[in-house]
């Protein structure tokens, strides 16, 4: 009889330490939990406005972009400076203002000589297209927040 009451005292130590939850139900509430959490998860933030600016000469010293280098344009007016430069294995992009550097997708192919169709940043991610030329900046869901047809053009 003792170890009856004993045991009935466990018993109820146990499911009060849970609520008052039997062990299968605290093990079905622990994976509703878990699913809630993982649903929020898969919620995508809505799409940012991606604001873009021209890269200057200043910028392309300061990542050491020279001659060499391939320039994307969405104005082809004389004298207008490119929108992203492409250096060797790297690119740069001015987004809301700051440079943002962006690594060529070795895997990718290259549109044409030492520039690779992807390149790979922090946040983003821009992809060239020939014929005819354009640029697809997407964010780190792959979501399309920037197109533009251009020109690409290479020096050197």
């Amino acid at each position: 009889m003792n170890n009856n009451r004993i045991l009935a005292a466990a018993v109820v130590l146990l499911t009060s330490a849970c609520n008052g939850q039997t062990p299968e139900e605290k093990a079905a509430a622990d994976a509703r939990a878990v699913a809630q959490v993982e649903a929020i998860q898969k919620i995508k933030p809505p799409v940012q406005p991606l604001e873009l600016g021209a890269v200057n000469p200043n910028v392309r010293r300061l990542y050491k972009l020279g001659g060499s280098d391939c320039a994307f344009a969405t104005d082809l007016n004389p004298g207008a400076f490119p929108l992203l430069i492409v250096g060797g294995p790297k690119a740069v992009l001015l987004i809301d203002g700051e440079p943002a550097i962006f690594a060529a997708d070795s895997g990718s192919p290259e549109v044409t000589a030492g520039v690779h169709a992807r390149y790979v940043g922090r946040s983003y991610s821009a992809q060239f297209a020939r014929d005819p030329d354009r640029v697809t900046i997407r964010d780190r869901f792959e979501r399309i927040v920037y197109q533009a047809p251009g020109a690409l053009s290479c020096r050197g």
